[in-house]
């Protein structure tokens, strides 16, 4: 009287033939993966809200870099001016030792017994400037149109000029040729 019937034991055991399936936590039966804690629940919906990290030093370090990259990529980007950078820093040029010059102009003006040779020294300095400051501009439009026939130079000069009044170790970005290389 409570036994199973026949047919009723027949398909209970054809019915677990079948189902091999191996069990699963319940909590990753539906989803494929375990139900995330509340802390890491609660720390993703912040995320997709706000749209930022949660560590707020970390985003704030992550988008001053972004932004310094895009303002560097403005002002010193395109492949005349990378042109423009590799002309200027594969030789010397005169005008980045100026500050060291003036320094020591400065100091030898203050003897008076030979003020008079620091005004003619001032002089033969800003004329070696002058010449090659002006050789550096027209050798790098001449160099650049032959390189980028169809790209508007512009204010390239002046952008290499800067650039060369500098010291060689506080150019930003930073120079890629040794002096002397090639480019």
């Amino acid at each position: 009287m409570f036994r199973k019937q026949k047919s009723t034991v027949e398909a209970d055991e054809a019915a677990e033939s079948q189902d091999v399936i191996p069990a699963q936590d319940a909590s990753q039966a539906a989803k494929g993966r375990p139900t995330p804690t509340r802390r890491e629940a609660e720390l993703a919906r912040k995320q997709r809200l706000s749209g930022i990290n949660a560590n707020p030093k970390l985003a704030k370090r992550e988008a001053r870099q972004r932004d310094f990259e895009a303002a560097t990529e403005r002002q010193h980007g395109g492949p005349v001016k990378a042109f423009a950078r590799d002309y200027v820093d594969s030789r010397f040029r005169t005008a980045e030792f100026f500050i060291i010059f003036a320094v020591l102009l400065f100091v030898v003006a203050s003897v008076p017994s030979i003020a008079l040779l620091s005004v003619v020294l001032w002089l033969v300095m800003l004329v070696a400037i002058v010449i090659d400051s002006v050789l550096l501009i027209r050798g790098l439009k001449k160099e650049a149109r032959k390189r980028f026939p169809n790209e508007d130079l512009g204010r390239v000069g002046w952008y290499a000029l800067m650039r060369s009044m500098q010291f060689r170790k506080w150019r930003m970005p930073k120079p890629r040729l040794k002096r002397g290389e090639k480019f």
